[in-house]
């Protein structure tokens, strides 16, 4: 009888226990979230392409985001300058109690140079 007992036992905790261990594990969690997205395009003989990206976040941030996307398209005979400066600055609801976590950014900046053919001497 106690053999059965115990087999019920365990058989109602493995039963339930997929309703406990959610609070039983950390919960995963990120600060506020920057993403840039970029292109620069320049069909010339020589050319000149940068992306700065600069965030700042308040201590503690979380639910805040920003999304900034960008093209630049240069053709020239000669030389093609391309600057890119992003500003991203988060103010998001703060964090009390929880353990600080990391902001979460992603930059994907596409430079991309097309070499034109020098002009053929006559």
């Amino acid at each position: 009888m106690k053999s059965k007992l115990l087999s019920l036992s365990l058989f109602s905790l493995t039963a339930v226990s997929p309703f406990f261990i959610p609070s039983l594990t950390p919960s995963a969690s990120a600060g506020c979230i920057g993403v840039t997205a970029g292109t620069q395009i320049a069909i010339s003989k020589q050319a000149s392409q940068s992306t700065r990206v600069n965030r700042q976040s308040s201590p503690g941030c979380s639910g805040s985001s920003a999304v900034s996307t960008g093209k630049q398209v240069c053709i020239s005979d000669g030389r093609c300058e391309q600057s890119r400066n992003v500003n991203q600055r988060f103010e998001g609801g703060n964090r009390r109690g929880y353990d600080p976590v990391k902001d979460i950014n992603v930059d994907v900046n596409v430079p991309v140079h097309v070499k034109t053919p020098k002009a053929p001497s006559l």
